[in-house]
């Protein structure tokens, strides 16, 4: 049976409500994780922890490790592992894109320069793997490293797409599996190994994750078209502009009557706001954005069912409500 949306407007402290309490020692945890004598990178850190976040990947840490009888203490240090990892691509994709904005923020790069990103970034990652290394499993810190590993290859894969209108819809998830889906599963899968959750329980969740990001990806990808600079944090329509082409670009170019017009905007490479909104007119007559959407749902589907797998995880409702939040989120 399909998965049925519970809200429209669902945010996600509402989802995140019974963790509150754990996310509160998470964030302080990350800004212990932070803390240095250093100047400047006092006052990077600083500048990222103001420019706060959803810590939608800390609380999946959090909610996947909830099997009986699993203290809190065994998965804080993971979830802020993790945390500071997401963190730090997004300092590097700053970087990558020459992007001024973030969480409508200035970006790390903006303020300071290319080289202090690159550095912080890299400080991240390592201050990451020293608390995943304190834990005395070998196992979170293998996979964190594989999981790195995918996220760097989907950073070189996007860039080497660029305004490529021959790319199928098979590049396009991978790239987003790499991107966004890998650290979001790996999340929900790392709360279960600290648990001491048999293999098929950890691959339930794992697999719920990686549903959770992938349609979470896609969901950002229409905002990027719909949303407005105030509530993305970041200019609209910045991926298409840049030549990032997402899935409804992908879907329009493959079977939209219009996909000569279409290949021949992106093929200029130059795209304004008249050929955006051009652009946005041949996709909602192809039902690309739709069928955008659609796809969406059937991960969230796959997700949701993945979940029957693990029956005595007690958070599997707020999991549950997660991937409400995921699919219907406007912001």
């Amino acid at each position: 049976m399909s998965f049925q949306p519970l809200a429209d407007n669902l945010k996600p402290l509402d989802v995140f409500a019974t963790i509150a309490d754990d996310l509160r020692r998470v964030e302080t945890a990350i800004e212990a994780a932070l803390s240095t004598r250093e100047k400047m990178l006092e006052e990077v850190s600083i500048h990222l922890l103001r420019a706060g976040g959803k810590r939608i990947r800390p609380a999946l840490v959090i909610l996947s490790s909830r099997f009986p009888g699993v203290s809190l203490d065994k998965v804080i240090d993971v979830a802020v592992a993790v945390e500071l990892i997401h963190m730090a691509t997004l300092v590097h994709d700053d970087v990558v894109d020459n992007a001024t904005l973030r969480r409508g923020r200035p970006t790390v790069n903006a303020i300071w320069d290319n080289q202090v990103s690159v550095l912080v970034g890299d400080y991240l990652f390592a201050k990451s793997f020293t608390l995943l290394s304190e834990t005395g499993n070998n196992r979170v810190v293998r996979l964190m490293s594989e999981v790195v590993r995918e996220m760097s290859q989907g950073e070189l894969a996007q860039m080497a797409s660029y305004f490529d209108v021959e790319q199928t819809e098979e590049d396009y998830f991978k790239r987003i599996a790499q991107k966004t889906g890998y650290l979001i599963a790996e999340a929900c899968r790392l709360g279960a190994v600290m648990a001491g959750a048999g293999e098929e329980e950890v691959d339930a969740v794992y697999e719920y994750g990686m549903g959770i990001g992938l349609s979470f990806q896609i969901a950002d990808d229409l905002l990027d078209f719909f949303g407005d600079e105030s509530t993305l944090g970041k200019p609209v329509c910045g991926d298409l502009k840049i030549g990032i082409l997402t899935l409804p670009v992908i879907h329009a170019l493959h079977h939209s009557p219009m996909r000569g017009e279409l290949r021949e905007i992106i093929g200029t490479r130059s795209i304004g706001a008249a050929e955006v909104e051009r652009v946005k007119e041949i996709l909602a007559a192809s039902g690309s954005f739709d069928y955008a959407r659609e796809k969406a749902r059937e991960h969230i589907d796959r997700a949701v069912r993945a979940l029957e797998r693990v029956p005595t995880l007690t958070t599997r409702p707020v999991l549950k409500t997660l991937a409400d939040f995921v699919v219907n989120r406007k912001f």
